[in-house]
């Protein structure tokens, strides 16, 4: 019976190894990339949301084994992202977001042996947000995010190595007026050169 049972798990074993698969992304942009939005919206009676996005290389893995998973992003051109909006008289929320990301990654295993991250911006992400909003029921977020690298990586691994370098200016301006809300009010403006969130083991 014991020899039965060594054998069983052996099985096991090589079968669930051999269905493992390997990932490996190459991304390299090198023209500009660029978003603009310009709006006016007034007399809504439900939300608003206003979304500025460019976005140079942007991936996503997401899977439950793997035996091995690389992934490598180059960004030598500009990210570009402007919005310009005016809202008014909305009976829900409103949100207004402008976003120039130069390299984000997202890989999410449920196990991988080996995991590596390698992340290049040269050139200069911008996000612009000029705003104004008055008179909302509902709650009101205004954010401009500019990020060079971004990466998250989530789950078993037995192995983890990620660079990041950023040799370019990363710039976030928002000017923002708000007027009559009722409920609460966040404006932001962030400028990230390289990001990294590692979770799960």
């Amino acid at each position: 019976m014991k020899t039965m049972y060594f054998a069983a798990v052996a099985a096991l074993f090589v079968a669930t190894s051999a269905q493992a698969q390997n990932v490996s992304t190459n991304q390299t942009n090198s023209a500009n990339i660029k978003s603009s939005l310009n709006a006016t919206i007034t007399d809504v009676q439900k939300d608003v949301s206003l979304t500025s996005a460019a976005i140079a290389n942007s991936l996503t893995i997401e899977g439950t084994s793997a035996g091995y998973v690389n992934n490598t992003q180059r960004f030598f051109g500009d990210a570009v992202s402007e919005l310009n909006g005016t809202i008014t008289d909305v009976g829900g929320a409103v949100s207004m977001t402008s976003a120039a990301i130069a390299n984000s990654a997202t890989i999410n295993v449920g196990w991988a042996s080996s995991i590596s991250n390698t992340q290049l911006a040269s050139i200069d992400p911008t996000a612009t947000l000029n705003g104004t909003i008055s008179d909302v029921e509902g709650e009101v977020s205004a954010t401009a995010a500019a990020l060079s690298n971004s990466a998250t990586i989530e789950g078993d691994f037995g192995y983890l190595g990620s660079t990041q370098m950023n040799g370019a200016a990363v710039n976030a301006r928002a000017a923002v007026t708000v007027r009559d809300v009722e409920a609460s009010v966040q404006a932001t403006a962030a400028a990230i050169g390289n990001s990294l969130t590692i979770k799960g083991f």
